[in-house]
């Protein structure tokens, strides 16, 4: 064989190598708003349709940090939102067959007055955005109430780590797995293992139901999700005559196809309040956030994931959000 063949041939076989290493779509970042009341609703998160295989199972571990400042008053009512949240979630997904899925996650929150306030400061003001006041009031304090008058309706403790409630939920895609457009449908409850006399759980079960849409492509692959949870009220509001409200979900996110083996993200999520009955506008509005972030493969077996979270809308949500996490499937990577 001359040479020239011998180029041609090499030349075909890496861009067949190419065609078969570029990776399958993975389904959006399952992340959430990380506001302290927020946190007590269930949530199923983002996800494609596309479900696991009879007894085939994915285990993941995520951990999100959020930096919190809100101040909101009026006569006798008044929102302080002064803190550092981190929550981390174990989760454990297992295919049930016929496209059913069955997903329980473990999550344990730590909160403190945090290390961030000074950078944020010195970054809102080195970039011109507004804090809200953040530097007038004392640095790494800690401060998440809702008052009345003197008396407290809801608040959260500091703690090391405390266990939240636990989500369980299943997913069953109605499509078929080569429909160019996917459905499933989606439902579960949260129960109620956190403490909600600290402020970490909602004292009772919360049922919720949702709905997935996708379409994966060849570069860039579009999710959608929108669900609504009938949510519970602790005690100490309820005691106070403030009853949580439901709240509804939706959200829309972009997988883009960047290098082999990287994948990149941009999403966007928007929920009402559950706090919307107290009267104010930073406990009433509507909370929505971008997130950007990116997904990069170890193995096929193993992927590590990356997002920062802003919000959209002001004076509501988490004022920034660092998301980590790490997902463990047999061969979930996969080649298309």
């Amino acid at each position: 064989m001359s040479l020239r063949h011998r180029a041609c041939g090499l030349l075909a076989a890496t861009a067949a190598t190419g065609c078969a290493t570029h990776p399958a779509p993975q389904g959006p970042l399952p992340v959430r708003n990380q506001h302290p009341a927020q946190l007590l609703v269930m949530h199923m998160p983002p996800a494609a349709t596309r479900g696991l295989a009879a007894g085939e199972a994915s285990a993941r571990v995520d951990a999100a940090y959020s930096s919190l400042w809100l101040v909101g008053a009026a006569p006798g009512r008044q929102w302080r939102m002064d803190a550092e949240y981190l929550r981390v979630a174990t989760g454990l997904r297992v295919g049930l067959g016929a496209g059913v899925d069955l997903a329980i996650e473990l999550p344990i929150a730590h909160t403190s007055g945090g290390f961030l306030d000074s950078f944020l400061i010195d970054y809102h003001d080195a970039f011109g955005f507004p804090d809200q006041q953040r530097n007038e009031a004392p640095r790494n304090a800690y401060d998440v109430s809702l008052r009345r008058g003197a008396s407290t309706v809801w608040s959260t403790e500091p703690a090391g780590a405390v266990l939240l409630d636990v989500p369980l939920y299943a997913s069953w895609r109605l499509t078929p797995d080569r429909a160019p457009i996917g459905v499933a449908v989606r439902g579960g409850v949260e129960l109620p293992t956190g403490d909600d006399d600290r402020g970490y759980g909602s004292g009772g079960v919360e049922p919720s139901v949702g709905v997935l849409v996708d379409r994966e492509g060849e570069r860039i692959s579009l999710y959608g999700h929108a669900q609504c949870t009938w949510v519970h009220t602790p005690d100490e509001p309820d005691r106070a005559g403030l009853q949580f409200a439901d709240v509804a979900f939706a959200g829309l996110a972009a997988e883009i196809a960047l290098i082999d083996d990287v994948h990149g993200f941009v999403q966007v999520a928007w929920e009402t309040s559950t706090l919307r009955r107290f009267g104010l506008r930073e406990t009433d509005d509507d909370q929505a956030l971008l997130w950007i972030g990116g997904r990069l493969r170890c193995s096929d077996d193993l992927q590590v994931e990356l997002g920062f979270g802003e919000d959209l809308l002001g004076l509501v949500s988490p004022d920034f959000t660092a998301w980590v996490g790490m997902v463990w499937q047999t061969g979930s990577w996969g080649r298309s």
